[in-house]
């Protein structure tokens, strides 16, 4: 994350987390809370300040941000507060998981705090950074900022790398590109960072909206081929003499991937309006920046997207017609991005447990 991207996450968690008055609807909560866990204390209601509560973090808008803002977010204590998280915790302290009152008081007690101290610690950036750096804005025109991360096994370590993967991505902005017309110098490359190698490149909503729903597909197929591979370890960790039973269903998972991928294409192909016969170089194009796409993605590489803010006003004026109408969508498909990836994150992590 560069500075400008830290600089404007303290300005949207004053905006969406500060003026909401968040913490103190979190302290509403564990006050009535802890008056119920006195002794001899008369029970008192707190489903309005649950539901208060419930209601404002669920519609904290988390897909305005950056991955590695969330990640951020997380580390000052905030993210997990927040949006479907938040909510689930909540009620598992309250309902799923209840040990007694006074523990979901004290376990309320102490998101407030992390949170406090989170955004502390944002308003000792906004203030180490004030008059140091202007919030970035990205002239792109209509366009969207889709940031390709190379880790993992997509990770550049040598100029060969360097060769193969920047091929790779040529494949995927043509066939995408070509998918709606337009030419791989439509997707410019704007921006560079170090560290693991990312590059910044900026296109038209259409193709980071197909973008998206290629890299979402991805993952789905993922989820199912890790969940069938899971399978395959329990069957081997059981030890039965029938070996080939664990071989097949691995070959099995291998299988549902190519399938999955072939699916992928045919799905957006449909609904690109290409046309099988007539437009063969767009059906081939597209599939290979597919394939490449969910290869990048199953290596370790990561992609994000950075939607250019609307105007002030446009949103409460409802004044968004002038707005590409990829924009929702995409932002949509974002948002399920996140939610699989944490998911499959747990997924992976549980796999690597029992593997231990």
């Amino acid at each position: 994350m560069n500075v400008s991207e830290l600089y404007a996450l303290t300005f949207w968690i004053d905006e969406e987390v500060v003026k909401t008055q968040i913490p103190q609807k979190y302290q509403a909560l564990q006050k009535i809370l802890q008056q119920n866990a006195q002794p001899n204390q008369q029970q008192q209601p707190f489903e309005s300040q649950k539901t208060d509560l419930i209601e404002i973090i669920k519609n904290v808008p988390l897909s305005q941000l950056t991955k590695e803002q969330l990640l951020f977010l997380r580390e000052l204590g905030i993210a997990q507060a927040t949006g479907e998280e938040g909510v689930n915790t909540i009620e598992d302290i309250l309902y799923k998981n209840v040990i007694d009152i006074a523990t979901s008081a004290q376990k309320i007690q102490e998101i407030h705090q992390t949170m406090a101290q989170g955004i502390q610690k944002s308003n000792q950036i906004k203030t180490g950074l004030d008059g140091c750096v202007s919030q970035e804005e990205y002239e792109l025109e209509n366009e969207v900022m889709i940031r390709v991360s190379f880790t993992g096994n997509a990770a550049m370590a040598n100029v060969t790398d360097f060769k193969n993967w920047g091929n790779i991505w040529h494949e995927i902005g043509r066939g995408i590109a070509m998918a709606h017309d337009a030419t791989p110098e439509d997707v410019r490359v704007v921006g560079a960072t170090k560290g693991s190698v990312i590059i910044e490149l900026a296109a038209i909503p259409a193709i980071a909206t197909t973008t998206s729903v290629i890299l979402f597909s991805a993952l789905k197929l993922a989820e199912k081929v890790l969940d069938i591979r899971k399978k395959a370890e329990e069957i081997k960790n059981l030890k039965l003499q029938n070996k080939k039973l664990a071989n097949d269903i691995e070959k099995e998972a291998e299988n549902e991937k190519r399938i999955g991928i072939d699916k992928i294409s045919d799905v957006l192909i449909k609904e690109l309006g290409i046309k099988k016969e007539g437009e063969g170089d767009k059906v081939n194009a597209l599939d290979k920046a597919v394939k490449n796409l969910v290869n990048f993605s199953e290596s370790g590489g990561e992609v994000d997207f950075i939607i250019p803010k609307e105007s002030e006003g446009e949103e409460e004026e409802g004044e968004n017609d002038n707005l590409p109408p990829e924009y929702d969508k995409l932002r949509n498909t974002i948002q399920d991005i996140r939610l699989l990836e944490t998911k499959l994150k747990l997924l992976g992590s549980e796999t690597d447990q029992e593997n231990e």
